[in-house]
C-alpha cells in the first residue's frame, strides 16, 4: 500500500524522532511505500516572523526559541537519513487533503506520541490529527495515538471528534486509558486496541545499527535524562549516586544538571542508554529505550507532561515499582535489580500483539 504517516511535527525530541522513525521504518519494511505527512503549526505569519527573529538575538533565548531552532536543525541529517520520504510542510486541511492526493496514498496512518493530546496541536486545524481530511475511500488508521493525559483535554468537540473517529478502518492506542477516552468520551462503538509505542516494535539491534562506533570512552555507572530540572530531581539523583556509590566521573547528565551542557546527536543518545550501568529518567521514551536496552532504572514521575503514560507503560510489564514521586521515595530503590527475563517475556508477548495489529491492516 502506499501510506501516508501523520504524526507530530518531527524535531528536537529524542522520544518522538525515534517514534517516528521506528514506525516509517517498519512499515516501509512491511513492504509498503511510506510518505511522512509533515504536518506543521499553523501560526499567524507575524507569529513565525517575531519567533524566527528571537531565534537570532545574541545572548538571549526567549522561551528556549534560538536552542529549539538550533536543536532541530541539528537533528535534521538524521531525521533525513532514517525518514527518505517527507512532504512539504503541510498546515491546513486543504494542504494535508492535496498530498493525499498527490502522493495517490491508499491509507493514512496517524500516531504515534501524543497525536490526541489537545496542548499539542492545538491550532485551528488540529481535527487534523483526526484525519478530518480523508476521503471515504482511503483507508484511516491510528497506531498508539495517545491523549497524553486520561483524560480529553478539550471542550464541547466530543461530539465531532466521536464522528471522525468512527470513521476510522482500525485505531489503536498508546495508553490503556486512551480505550476509555475513545469509548466513554467520543462514544466510538468499534474495537480500541492497547498497542505498543513504534520504537518497541524493535529489538535493540536496530537502534544499535544507527549508532556510532564509540563516542563514550568512560564508564557511565550512572545516565540521567531528566526533561524538567527541579532540585526534588537533583535530590533523587544524589540519592541514587550515594546508594550506589557511583563516581562523579562515572555519572553523565544527557540533559540537565550538567556542568557542560551540550548537545548530543540521536545516536549518541541511543549509545549512552545502551553503555549505562542504571538510568534515572522523567522521559516516557527515556522509560522506553531503558527497558529495550534491558537497563537498571527508575522513572521520576512526570506529572506535567502526562503521569498515564508511564502507569501504563510500566503496568503492561509490572515495573510500576520503578516509578518514583518527588517528594516520596525510598533508596533502596537503586539498589533493587529488575528481572528482564519475565520482563522481555512480555514485551514479546505484546510486540505479537501490536504487530499483529499492523499486519492485519
Amino acid at each position: 500500500m502506499k501510506i501516508g504517516l501523520l504524526t507530530l511535527p518531527v524535531s528536537e525530541n529524542y522520544g518522538g524522532i525515534l517514534q517516528c522513525v521506528a514506525l516509517y521504518n517498519y512499515l516501509k519494511h512491511q513492504g509498503h511505500d511510506v510518505v511522512l505527512l509533515y504536518k506543521v503549526n499553523d501560526a499567524p505569519l507575524w507569529k513565525s516572523v517575531i519567533k524566527r527573529l528571537f531565534s537570532y538575538i545574541p545572548f538571549y533565548d526567549f522561551k528556549n526559541l534560538k536552542s529549539n531552532y538550533k536543536k532541530k536543525i541539528f537533528h535534521l541529517p538524521f531525521v533525513n537519513y532514517c525518514i527518505s520520504h517527507k512532504s512539504a510542510n503541510l498546515k491546513s486541511t486543504e494542504d494535508l487533503s492535496a498530498a493525499v492526493k498527490k502522493y495517490h496514498l491508499d491509507a493514512v496512518v496517524v500516531g504515534s506520541d501524543q497525536v490526541w493530546r489537545l496542548r499539542y496541536i492545538n491550532d485551528k486545524y488540529y481535527k487534523s490529527f483526526f484525519l478530518d481530511f480523508v476521503d471515504d475511500e482511503v483507508k484511516k488508521i491510528a497506531y498508539a495515538a495517545s491523549f497524553g493525559k486520561d483524560y480529553w483535554e478539550g471542550k464541547g468537540d466530543e461530539a465531532e471528534i466521536g464522528r471522525l473517529l468512527e470513521r476510522f478502518d482500525y485505531i489503536s492506542v498508546r495508553e490503556e486509558s486512551g480505550i476509555d477516552i475513545c469509548k466513554n468520551t467520543f462514544g466510538v462503538t468499534k474495537d480500541v486496541h492497547h498497542v505498543l509505542d513504534p520504537t518497541m516494535l524493535w529489538s535493540k539491534e536496530f537502534y544499535m545499527s544507527l549508532m556510532p562506533s564509540n563516542s563514550f570512552n568512560k564508564k557511565i555507572s550512572l545516565l540521567t535524562y531528566v526533561l524538567d530540572e527541579a532540585d526534588d530531581k537533583k535530590r533523587i539523583i544524589s540519592a541514587c549516586i550515594e546508594k550506589r556509590e557511583i563516581l562523579p566521573d562515572n555519572v553523565l547528565h544527557l540533559k540537565g544538571f550538567g556542568d557542560k551542557k551540550r548537545y548530543y546527536t540521536v545516536p549518541e543518545w541511543l549509545e549512552a542508554f545502551s553503555k549505562a550501568d542504571f538510568i534515572v529518567t522523567d522521559s516516557f521514551h527515556g522509560v522506553v529505550f531503558s527497558i529495550i536496552f534491558n537497563k537498571q532504572f527508575v522513572a521520576i514521575a512526570n506529572k506535567d507532561r502526562g503521569l498515564d503514560r508511564f502507569i501504563s507503560l510500566l503496568g503492561m510489564f509490572n515495573l510500576k515499582d520503578r516509578l518514583i514521586f518527588d517528594s516520596d521515595f525510598n533508596p533502596e530503590c537503586f539498589k533493587s535489580d529488575i528481572d528482564y527475563n519475565n520482563v522481555n517475556c512480555k514485551v514479546a508477548e505484546q510486540q505479537k500483539e501490536s504487530l499483529g495489529f499492523l499486519k492485519g491492516l
